[in-house]
This record gives structure tokens, C-alpha cells and sequence, in this order.
């Protein structure tokens, strides 16, 4: 009797697809880890080794006592087995908590009490900052870590467990019942303005609110049949995690998986793997581009760069110095759903985030809820929600329903507008431009200057690797700039030399007040300035103040 075969409908959860995909792909490759670059040591998993193995997890953390609809946080390092744990839960009808593995103190202590976890899957490495809180986690009951590459001195403590130990189990399929509606994982938000707040996905509805049948045809807009996708952004991101892993996933792409980004490693990387593109955030493309020039830069078979507001003055120069192409989309994991893209379109105009598809309305608003027609204006990037999509755009943050329902608010005209909380302009093409965070934006005497927009230009100084604009507090109640800057190393450079350089490329009202040169900038794990961090130290006893030292614009 012939078997069945395998259908994709609105109603298939990712459980069925991991074992079908062993079933027909077999030893197919899908994941290429890179354990050790510099020692050439990686490690290759097919599509049935993801099966079995994530079986294997998921009957083991059954075997613990782990039900269906507990809580799992996972605080794991890029690897092979942060793969497994996500596929491990979605079987068993748990939902996975992603934790930002550079969280400690407080802020940890924060999200694995909120998310209600009731274990952990941990890293060896990230440990000790664990057991400095694990005492006032009283809904935590079980911890199990990964000791994969762990030194011989490094010991279990008392009342955990291994991972490896715990994936000692059957392969057996897990045929737990399971809804469309059950929760299958929280991923928590930055948190730059307050308490971070956990987006919520379900098995029928992932990324965007999308089922399974949607995020496939999603996918194959923007992935090619034979790319070879790389990534190193790590995989609590969805960048990482649902833009690289899922999506090469769903599409039978290979994936080539780094355990961090590594700016001079990386292009060697791409040549290595045969790498065809890979995604970008924060400042990846010009810490690529500050790196020392090498007759090999356009040696290697990457196509695209998929980037997220690449500096419009760095777009051209890193496209002909790496003979690639740059592509911007534009999309939020709490983001309802919408998108701009650029895919299909060759002659792009440099620096867009693309366009709507087809059947959305994208908009630019002013703070009084009123759409601005004219181009090339400033105001907050929003999108039009009919009446009929509001359930399906409906974003859900874990006990917050307040947070949940302020996404979507009634315009000046009366319709429904989903707010991004980013500012960007409308060309007369209706090309979108990516202009900066609201809440990163800065008023000064009148005028609302976008940070984005003085580090674009101080970051072209060869000396500077790195900048960061922020407004703090003036005398007169709205916000002086302030920039952070971190030069390349072996460079000085004065307060003046700098002044001098933004005088003939910048308005005198985006002109920094104060300067510090720092050693490095805080960072999240996604490469993003912490910018609150800065504010909070603000001007100190050796930052430069232009005003002071008179110096004149």
C-alpha cells in the first residue's frame, strides 16, 4: 500500500514537517556548525539527525517530569543543540523561553520568573551568572546544562543535570496531542524604554502570526533554491532564528551556523562554506567595512547581504569593494505581520527598505495621528489594518495586554494604523527609508535629528570604527547631542579634529555638544548600542564639552 504523501495546510505544525523531512530528505545536509574556525573543526547535521536528535531531547525532558504546556528557558550559546532544544519543545507541546545569553543580576532574574519557567537548558559557560540568582527563582525546579566543550575541571552542581545526559533516551516519536493554539515559545524584546516585554508565538502561529503554509511562501521571496545561507547573529534573535534557521529550514536551504560574529574571520568563513548571502544588523556592515583592505575582498560566491539600515553613505562603497549586492526588507518580530521588501526589483534606489507587498498600505504619520502625503517628510512608519485583519495582526505580549493592544490605534482619519515606532520618509516613488528609532530620536532647539544620521557621517572618518549619538538633558529642557566614539585601534584623534570633520557634512544644529572617546560601546548580543546604558552615565568630569571650550561653528 502506498504511503500518503506529505501535504503542507494552514493547520500543519512544525512537529509533522521535522519528521517528514527525515523520512524523505534523509541524510540530506542541512546544518554545518563551526565549532572551531581556526582549528577547522565543524560539525554536520542532516535532516534525520535533527529529528532523532530532538527526539531523543524531548523524550528525556519528558522523562524529568516536563509536561506539556511548562515552561522552558533556554540560555544557550549558537550550537547545535540550541536546534534541538526549539525542535524538542515544539514536539512536546512546551513553549521555549529564549533568554539573551549576555542577561545577568536582575534583568535574568527578570525574565525567567515572568516567563514562568519551570526549567532551564543552560550553557556551562553562563553558569555562574545563573547560580547568583537561582535562590530567588522559586518557580524554577529543574536545571539542566549543556557541557559540551566544557574543561575536565568543570563540575555539575548539586541537584543539576547534564544535557548530554538527558538526551540518553529514546528516538522514538513523540505523539503528545497538540492544538494550533498551544504556546510554543516567548521571546523577549530589548527592553530599552522599560521591562522587556515577551512576544508570544503559537504551534499554528510563528513569526508575524504567520502558519507554516504562509511563512513557506514568505520564505521563498526571499531565500533562492540554491543559496547557501550563513549566519552568526545568535539564535535568541529572530533574525538568527527565524530568518536564517527556520527559513533555510522550511526551504531546504544548507545553513552554515558560526557561534558569534567574527569581523576578520568572516569572509574567509564565506569562502570556506561557499557561502551566497547572509543577514546583517546594527553596525556588522561597517565594522566589516573598517577592516584593513585585502586583495581577496571580492574572492567568495556571496551574492546578497540582507541588511537592516546599512549607513546610506557606506551602501556603494561596500557593494563595489565586496562585489555584492545589498538588499534591505524590513520587518519586526512584534511587527504585526508587515513587511517592506525589495526582492524583485533591480534598479533599487540606495538606501530604501523597500515597499509593501502587494495588498498593504504603508504610510508615513505625524504625532497627531494624521497621514503626510507630501515625500521625503519625517514621521513614524505605520501600516493600515482593515477591520477584517485586526484578530490575524493582533500582537500578544505575555501578561501584558496593555502592551498588547498599544500597537494598534485609530488615526486622525478614523482607520485603523499599526505603529512600528520607527521614523522614516516616503520618496515620491513610494520608496520607504529607514531614519531612526522614535525613541532613539533626538530635539534639539526646535529640530528632531535623527541619531542614525550623525553616526552615518561620523562613521566615515577613517579613524572612527564605531560611533554612538545620543541626546541627554540641557539647561533649557529639550536635548543637547552627545556622541560615544570608538576609534580604530592604534588612532587618536581630538575632540577638535572631529568637530572640524562634522562641520562641512552635518547641520550646526546636529553638531555633538559633547565628545567621549571610549575603549568600546556597550552592546547587546545582536551588535545594537545600548544606548540607555550611555544616556544613564551621561556627560561626566572627561567628556569634551563644546560649549566650553568655545569652540565656535
Amino acid at each position: 500500500m502506498s504511503k500518503k504523501k506529505f501535504r503542507i495546510t494552514r493547520k500543519t505544525i512544525l512537529r509533522e514537517i521535522i519528521k517528514n523531512n527525515a523520512e524523505i530528505k534523509g541524510d540530506k545536509l542541512f546544518l554545518t556548525y563551526i565549532r572551531d574556525f581556526d582549528k577547522g573543526i565543524d560539525e554536520k547535521y542532516t535532516y534525520k539527525d535533527l529529528h532523532l536528535q530532538s527526539n531523543r531531547l524531548g523524550n528525556g525532558l519528558l522523562k524529568l517530569g516536563i509536561k506539556k504546556g511548562e515552561g522552558i528557558a533556554l540560555m544557550e550559546i549558537n550550537s547545535p543543540e540550541y536546534i534541538f532544544s526549539i525542535y524538542a519543545t515544539f514536539k512536546m507541546g512546551a513553549y521555549i523561553v529564549l533568554v539573551n545569553t549576555g542577561l545577568k543580576g536582575d534583568g535574568l532574574k527578570y525574565i525567567l520568573d515572568h516567563s514562568d519557567s519551570s526549567s532551564i537548558i543552560i550553557h556551562w559557560s553562563l553558569i555562574k551568572e545563573f547560580l547568583e540568582i537561582k535562590s530567588q527563582l522559586s518557580k524554577l525546579k529543574r536545571v539542566i546544562i549543556d557541557i559540551n566543550e566544557a574543561p575536565e575541571e568543570f563540575k555539575i552542581p548539586e541537584g543539576t543535570i547534564s544535557l548530554q545526559e538527558v538526551m540518553q533516551s529514546s528516538d522514538d516519536d513523540i505523539n503528545i496531542e497538540i492544538s494550533l493554539d498551544d504556546l510554543s515559545m516567548l521571546m523577549y524584546t530589548a527592553g530599552t524604554t522599560g521591562l522587556p516585554k515577551a512576544i508570544m508565538f503559537w504551534q499554528g502561529r510563528l513569526l508575524g502570526g504567520f502558519n507554516i503554509q504562509t511563512l513557506m511562501k514568505i520564505i521563498k521571496i526571499l531565500i533562492k533554491p540554491n543559496d547557501v545561507v550563513y549566519t552568526s547573529l545568535p539564535l535568541f534573535h529572530s533574525n538568527a532564528l527565524f530568518l536564517s534557521t527556520f527559513a533555510t529550514y522550511l526551504n531546504e536551504n544548507p545553513l552554515i551556523l558560526a557561534k558569534k560574529f567574527s569581523a576578520s574571520r568572516h569572509w574567509d568563513i564565506c569562502r570556506k562554506y561557499h557561502v551566497t548571502t547572509f543577514n546583517t544588523l546594527g553596525a556588522m556592515t561597517t565594522i566589516l567595512m573598517k577592516q584593513p583592505e585585502r586583495p581577496n575582498d571580492k574572492d567568495h560566491e556571496v551574492e546578497i547581504v540582507n541588511s537592516a539600515a546599512c549607513p546610506k553613505e557606506l551602501w556603494k562603497a561596500f557593494e563595489k569593494r565586496f562585489n555584492v549586492r545589498i538588499e534591505e526588507n524590513y520587518g519586526a518580530t512584534d511587527g504585526g505581520g508587515f513587511m517592506l521588501i525589495t526582492k524583485g526589483n533591480e534598479n533599487l534606489p540606495v538606501g530604501t527598505m523597500g515597499k509593501p507587498l502587494a495588498g498593504t498600505i504603508a504610510e508615513i504619520m505625524d504625532d497627531e495621528g494624521i497621514i503626510i502625503p507630501e515625500p521625503d517628510q519625517i514621521g513614524e512608519l505605520v501600516f493600515l489594518i482593515r477591520e477584517s485583519e485586526l484578530k490575524s495582526r493582533e500582537v500578544n505580549y505575555y501578561k501584558d495586554e496593555e502592551a498588547s493592544k498599544s500597537l494598534v490605534q485609530k488615526g486622525a482619519d478614523g482607520l485603523f494604523w499599526f505603529h512600528t515606532g520607527d521614523l522614516a520618509t516616503k520618496d515620491k516613488d513610494g520608496w520607504f527609508y529607514f531614519v531612526d528609532r522614535k525613541k532613539d530620536s533626538i530635539r534639539r532647539r526646535g529640530e528632531n535629528i535623527a541619531t542614525f544620521s550623525i553616526e552615518s557621517i561620523i562613521d566615515q572618518n577613517e579613524k572612527v570604527l564605531e560611533s554612538a549619538a545620543f541626546g541627554i538633558k540641557s539647561e533649557l529642557g529639550e536635548d543637547d547631542v552627545m556622541v560615544s566614539v570608538m576609534l580604530k585601534k592604534g588612532e587618536t584623534m581630538t575632540p577638535e579634529e572631529l568637530l572640524d570633520f562634522c562641520r562641512n557634512k552635518m547641520a550646526d544644529f546636529m553638531i555633538p555638544r559633547y565628545i567621549d572617546f571610549v575603549d568600546a560601546l556597550p552592546k547587546n548580543e545582536v551588535h545594537r548600542t545600548l544606548k540607555m546604558e550611555l544616556k544613564k552615565r551621561g556627560a561626566t568630569e572627561n567628556t569634551y564639552d563644546r560649549e566650553k571650550a568655545g569652540y565656535s561653528i
